[in-house]
């Protein structure tokens, strides 16, 4: 008597319920095959994704069959069947895990999430050969072994349908008896999956190396229900020709925060690298508010893109604040690659990165009942992969503070007071004074005193760059870069983010020297918060710190030399280092 550990008809049940959140990522799965399988004919991969629409005599209409087809290089019959078995395929072994693909459970797995019959035809030099899956005939013992596949002829009624040039090699994936599909209506369906793969693809769209079509037909008229081509879905909104609502599908709506941040990373001896990107909504886009159209796309795009091998996995939210509505208004997307996969947790199925979440060395010490630097300590001796996740929080938490506090300075309709004087205008006009009476006398021996010889409109554009990163609308932006310029104003204060140690950071533009005071370093928050607040007898006090930070930043201004100047930098850095250990204990 065969007693068989898990009995066929329960596993073949368990795999149905394969955890793909839709029938749109079930979709995916094959999408992510068309693709990689692409990626060796060196031209555009065409991929089509059809429905076949049923109409009951009541005039309700119900999606019947699904198909997908490719232009790929198509397989030969003994990866077909290879293909239809769970767990196998052409990319398991590591050294194969260059690109999208990887665990051999894609075809089957998502197929039968949604249907009860899957039939594959693929041909190569124009042969073509078909083999299937049918769960009914598993749970019944009918078929135990993939079928071998056989010699077959693509069905005409798919190569009506389908629109591109059928060419020597390729593949159609076809899904019958649709029993589990999340939509009823092709349309739904379509519109759905279009919003989801052109986000999950949409590097792969946006250079045009892939092509998506979307189409619905009638069975028994064959007339066009819907039709569309997928455009990118960027949650960063830095894309052009994209899904986002006019005018913002062709132009980008956000602005990129910074440069990328490239981390390397090594594991077991080998060096990888993760990607972070960040982007920022324009003050335009941010006045249309979050009950427009573009607040509304940006909604469902909120969270942390993380991309593996240029395809989405997840928009993460364990970063985000839920309460608060303006967080659609960042972007971020971290990218990796197959090597990392065990320190990003990707699941089976690539829909998530289990081990991407945010982490706090600070937060888990304390839980372990260790200091920061001992459970710090405690993870490299154990070489535990979470150090990459910790590195990686730790640099989103950056962008994330920097960023808040830019989008919160925005408001929606509203345009900054030209007649408010911001708290540090007045040290800004002090350290200007005492700057043109010390060049009475030693003369025009600073760096920014050379870019005052250039043309009045190049200064205020150099500077106006400066000021839009401090959240004001280009057009004021402009306004009050040729104030600067024209009232020979030397020196222009700004509160954000910058890493290191530096309790304030100093270049130039146009002319002007600009001081960044570090919302990081403890010193911001005890001294220079309060200048982004009301008038007060401390507002006072911390102008006169202004002051002394000006006399720095014109000293490192006036530096004879790169050298001199380098050594001042590292001055700089080092004292803010010890502040903040003074700082910090201080009650």
């Amino acid at each position: 008597m065969s007693f068989p550990i898990i009995p066929q008809n329960l596993s073949i049940a368990a795999m149905r319920s394969s955890g793909y959140r839709d029938t749109a990522h079930a979709l995916a799965e094959l999408i992510d095959n068309a693709i990689q399988a692409g990626e060796e004919t060196k031209t555009r991969t065409e991929v089509e994704v059809i429905c076949i629409d049923e109409v009951s005599t009541e005039g309700r209409r119900q999606t019947s069959r699904i198909a997908v087809y490719d232009n790929a290089i198509g397989m030969s019959p003994g990866l077909l069947r290879k293909s239809l078995q769970f767990g196998n395929g052409s990319r398991l072994d590591r050294a194969q895990q260059k690109g999208i693909g990887k665990f051999g459970m894609g075809l089957p797995n998502s197929s039968i999430s949604q249907c009860k019959r899957v039939d594959v035809w693929t041909w190569q030099d124009g042969v073509v050969h078909h083999a299937y899956l049918d769960v009914q005939d598993i749970q019944d013992g009918k078929m135990i072994e993939v079928p071998e596949s056989q010699p077959s002829e693509i069905p005409s009624e798919w190569r009506s349908l389908i629109a591109g040039n059928l060419e020597e090699h390729g593949t159609l994936v076809v899904w019958s008896k649709l029993d589990r599909i999340t939509w009823k209506q092709s349309t739904t369906l379509l519109r759905h999956t279009e919003f989801i793969s052109g986000r999950v693809y949409r590097h792969f769209i946006n250079d045009k190396s892939v092509r998506i079509r979307l189409a619905a037909y009638e069975s028994k008229t064959k007339a066009t229900v819907y039709e569309s081509f997928v455009r990118p879905n960027d949650p960063l909104y830095l894309m052009s020709g994209t899904n986002a609502p006019a005018p913002f599908n062709q132009m980008p709506a956000f602005v990129p925060f910074g440069q990328p941040l490239v981390l390397k990373v090594a594991l077991s001896g080998v060096e990888h690298s993760v990607t972070i990107m960040a982007s920022i909504c324009k003050p335009e886009a941010r006045r249309e508010g979050g009950g427009k159209a573009i607040g509304q796309h940006a909604q469902r795009n909120q969270g942390i893109s993380v991309v593996r091998s240029r395809r989405e996995l997840e928009l993460n939210h364990s970063f985000t604040n839920s309460y608060d509505t303006r967080e659609r208004w960042w972007g971020i997307e971290v990218q990796f690659e197959p090597g990392l996969d065990d320190v990003f947790g990707v699941s089976n199925n690539k829909q998530s990165a289990t081990g991407f979440t945010y982490l706090s060395v600070e937060e888990d010490s304390f839980e372990e009942g260790l200091s920061a630097k001992e459970y710090q300590e405690r993870l490299e001796q154990d070489r535990d992969p979470q150090l990459v996740m910790y590195r990686i929080s730790r640099e989103i938490e950056k962008l994330l503070h920097s960023m808040r506090a830019q989008v919160a300075k925005m408001r929606e309709g509203e345009r900054i007071d030209s007649a408010k004087e911001r708290a540090e205008n007045k040290a800004e006009k002090a350290a200007t004074d005492s700057v043109m009476r010390r060049r009475e006398r030693v003369g025009d021996i600073g760096r920014s005193d050379k870019e005052e010889h250039a043309h009045a409109s190049e200064r205020a554009s150099a500077l106006t760059a400066d000021i839009v990163q401090d959240g004001v609308e280009e057009a004021k932006a402009q306004v009050l870069a040729v104030e600067y310029v024209s009232k020979k104003i030397k020196f222009r204060f700004r509160h954000a983010e910058i890493s290191g140690f530096n309790i304030f950071d100093i270049s130039t533009a146009g002319g002007v020297i600009l001081v960044t005071l570090n919302t990081r370093h403890p010193v911001h928050a005890r001294i220079f918060e309060v200048l982004r607040g009301e008038e007060g007898p401390e507002t006072q006090y911390a102008r006169q710190v202004l002051s002394l930070v000006a006399a720095w930043a014109r000293m490192e201004d006036e530096a004879a030399s790169g050298q001199l100047r380098r050594a001042m930098e590292e001055n700089r850095s080092e004292w803010g280092r010890m502040a903040m250990d003074f700082f910090e204990i201080e009650n």
